[in-house]
């Protein structure tokens, strides 16, 4: 049974979100271009898989089979945030460099919905 979720729309509006802004700006660079549209096939991707209950029960069997699987998440997402915002920053907050912070948003999506799903399974026990 597929199963809809807040993270699956999530997904999908970060995948169109990304190809819009692709398609939006034809003078980007090639390699820029390419990397919105990476991203973007990347969120419907995992946008169609988190409509499977394989996606939740996996996620489930990483944290119960490890305990350092509670802080990983909260560790790639801060590291992400710290790591855009300088990337950002040192390029004085170029057009490129906000968008490629953009493309980095999936990373953050993935790991927050894990971290939703941890705290539903701790809730529920």
């Amino acid at each position: 049974m597929k199963r809809f979720t807040l993270f699956t729309f999530l997904y999908l509006a970060l995948g169109a979100c990304l190809t819009a802004i692709a398609f939006g700006y034809p003078n980007l660079s090639s390699g820029l271009q390419i990397s919105l549209f990476a991203s973007a096939g990347a969120s419907y991707l995992i946008c169609f898989l988190s409509t499977f209950p394989f996606w939740r029960e996996t996620s489930l069997r990483i944290y119960r089979r490890r305990n350092s699987a509670v802080i990983l998440p909260w560790l790639v997402i801060g590291v992400n945030i710290v790591v855009t915002i300088w990337e950002v920053q040192s390029q004085n907050w170029t057009m490129e460099a906000i968008l490629q912070a953009f493309s980095r948003l999936l990373v953050v999506l993935v790991f927050i919905e894990i971290i939703v799903i941890t705290w539903q399974v701790n809730s529920e026990h």
